[in-house]
């Protein structure tokens, strides 16, 4: 039923043979395309290309690629800074909130009994 392999050191069954090379290269079933499938002919946008992009929005993409040493979430101008510090303050309330509930679980208040 099974035999002994002296060169691989393992039973293995009478008729299965190991593959006398390896690592051969294999190649698969090439890719079959359904019939009317159509490719782009334009080459892809580069970055940077702003020629088909409205003129706001251009200036607008320009103004925050430019390397200017602000912060991405700071570069929109004052309205920016406004949310920035409202979303700050909100946090704190929240964390301070978290914090005086997990105090008050913690030492549970004593009954008058």
């Amino acid at each position: 039923m099974y035999e002994w392999r002296n060169s691989t050191g393992r039973l293995s069954t009478p008729g299965v043979q190991t593959p006398a090379k390896l690592g051969g290269n294999v190649e698969g079933p090439g890719i079959i395309y359904p019939s009317g499938t159509t490719f782009p002919k334009d080459p892809a946008r580069g970055r940077g290309n702003f020629s088909e992009v409205p003129g706001f929005l251009a200036d607008k993409m320009k103004m925050f690629q430019k390397p200017s040493g602000i912060p991405i979430h700071l570069k929109g101008g004052p309205l920016d800074k406004v949310i920035f510090g409202a979303t700050v303050a909100m946090c704190v309330v929240g964390l301070t909130g978290c914090l005086s509930f997990f105090y008050d679980m913690s030492f549970p208040k004593k009954s008058a009994d």
